[in-house]
């Protein structure tokens, strides 16, 4: 089983290469790893929440649609991205879109762990 420890240091990783990437317009990485570190982001909120992370994409979306509906929504939103990003050109709107949702998400599970 992961560790909080251990996501919350991939998700500092995640985002920080995301945001050199996309200072280089280094775009498709850039939308894989801000992928990645929501990823972290949502397997933290439902290990603080729930004690269980999905095993996969699929699990992760069934959990995250049960226990966190409004991340379902971002994650669910940018998972074309992050697919198309492996072999699409995406461009500076798309990176900045999926930056945007994963500052978003990140707000909203800070305001989750207050309450």
């Amino acid at each position: 089983m992961a560790t909080k420890e251990i996501i919350e240091k991939n998700f500092e990783e995640y985002q920080e290469i995301a945001e050199y990437s996309f200072s280089k317009k280094k775009y498709n990485a850039a939308v894989t790893l801000y992928y990645k570190a929501l990823v972290e982001l949502c397997d933290l909120a439902l290990l603080t929440s729930i004690n269980k992370i999905g095993a996969n994409h699929t699990d992760r979306f069934e959990l995250l649609e049960h226990h966190f509906p409004e991340i379902y929504k971002i994650a669910s939103k940018l998972f074309r991205f992050y697919r198309d990003s492996y072999n699409k050109e995406m461009d500076e709107t798309i990176a900045n879109l999926v930056k945007k949702e994963v500052e978003n998400a990140q707000r909203i599970i800070a305001q989750i762990k207050k309450n």
